[in-house]
C-alpha cells in the first residue's frame, strides 16, 4: 500500500479494482466517485471517466473529465474519448472544439468525420427537435437572460453548421445581449472554421473579422496582463477577491472581446479600478477613453449579477 494512501482510500481502491476486474461498471463508478472525493487526482479521475463511459453515464463522465482536460489531451486514447463523450452527448459544437485542438492533422480529420456522421445520425433521428432547438436559438433575443442562456446552451446541441448559421444571425442582432453576442464569437473561433463573419460589438457598431484570424480571449496578450496583474495584487492578501474578480473579469474582457485593446489601453489601472470598485474605494485615473468603457462595462456586468 502506498504510504500516502490511507486504509480507508485503500479499501476504495481495492473495491473498485474488483468491480472494475468484473466489468460492474455501474458500482465500480460509486466507488471511485466516492474515492474521488478524497483523491482528486488525474488517475482516480480517469478511472471514474472511464467507468461512467462504460455505463453509459455520459453526461457525468464528461463534467468530470474537465477537471482534468489538459491531461486528457496529452493521449490520443484519452483524447478520442473525451470527443466521444461530448458527441454521446449531442454536444457537437463543444465535441469540434475539442477536436481542433489536437496537433495531428490527420487524426483531427478523421475525428470531424465521426462528428459529422453522429450529426447526420442526430438530423435522421431527431429532426423536429433539432429544428426547434435551431429555431429557439436564432430567436433568443426576445427572451430575458436566463432564457437566452438556456436556449444558447441547448443550441450547442446542434450539428455545427446548424450553430454557425444562428451564430452569425445574432452576432449582428442588436436586441441579442451583448454577453452572448461575444460568447457566440468566441465559441465561433474555437471551431477554427473558416470565413469572414459580421459581429455588432458595444458600441453599436458593425465590424467584419476574419474568423481565422481572431485570437482566443485567453490567449490574448490583454487577458494574459490582466491576469498576472490581478495576482501580483491580491494574490497573498485577499484569495477569496482574487477567485472573485478573476471571475469577473473574465466577464469584462469576454464583453470586449475581440477589441479588448481598443477599450484597455493602460492594463494596470483598470485592474487597479476593478479592486477598488469591489472594495467600495475610490477610483484610481483611467485614461479618459478607458474610463468610459470601463464605466460601461461595470453597468452591464451589475445589470447580470442582479438576474
Amino acid at each position: 500500500m502506498d504510504e500516502n494512501i490511507t486504509p480507508e482510500n485503500q479499501e476504495l481502491i481495492d473495491r473498485a479494482n474488483i468491480e472494475t476486474k468484473q466489468k460492474n461498471w455501474h458500482d465500480a463508478a460509486e466507488t471511485l466517485a466516492t474515492l474521488y472525493e478524497k483523491m482528486q487526482t488525474f488517475k482516480v479521475n480517469y478511472r471514474l471517466v472511464t467507468a461512467l463511459f462504460m455505463d453509459e453515464q455520459y453526461q457525468l463522465a464528461s463534467s468530470y473529465a474537465d477537471d482534468f482536460l489538459l491531461e486528457y489531451l496529452d493521449d490520443e486514447s484519452n483524447f478520442r474519448m473525451i470527443v466521444a463523450l461530448a458527441v454521446q452527448n449531442q454536444n457537437f459544437v463543444y465535441a469540434q472544439q475539442l477536436a481542433v485542438l489536437w496537433d495531428d492533422l490527420d487524426v483531427v480529420d478523421e475525428v470531424l468525420k465521426e462528428i459529422r456522421q453522429a450529426e447526420e445520425r442526430a438530423q435522421e433521428n431527431m429532426k423536429a427537435t433539432l429544428d426547434t432547438v435551431a429555431r429557439q436559438f436564432y430567436h433568443m433575443s426576445d427572451y430575458d437572460l436566463l432564457a437566452q442562456r438556456d436556449r444558447y446552451e441547448s443550441a450547442r446541441h446542434l450539428p455545427v453548421a446548424q450553430f454557425v448559421v444562428g451564430a452569425k444571425f445574432l452576432l449582428v442582432d442588436p436586441y441579442a445581449l451583448p454577453i452572448i453576442r461575444a460568447t457566440l464569437l468566441e465559441d465561433l473561433q474555437k471551431l477554427q472554421i473558416d470565413g469572414v463573419v459580421k459581429y455588432r460589438w458595444l458600441d453599436d457598431e458593425i465590424y467584419t473579422i476574419q474568423l481565422s484570424d481572431v485570437m482566443p480571449l485567453t490567449s490574448s496578450a490583454v487577458f494574459e496582463a490582466a491576469a498576472a496583474t490581478l495576482e501580483s495584487r491580491l494574490g497573498q492578501e485577499d484569495p477569496i477577491a482574487l477567485e472573485m474578480l478573476a471571475h469577473q473579469m473574465r466577464i469584462e474582457l469576454t464583453l470586449l472581446y475581440p477589441r479588448v485593446d481598443i477599450a484597455i489601453t493602460d492594463i494596470e489601472k483598470w485592474v487597479d479600478n476593478s479592486i477598488a470598485h469591489y472594495y467600495g474605494r475610490s477610483k484610481p485615473d483611467e485614461p479618459e477613453n478607458q474610463r468610459q468603457w470601463h464605466e460601461k462595462i461595470n453597468a452591464l456586468t451589475e445589470s447580470f449579477f442582479e438576474n
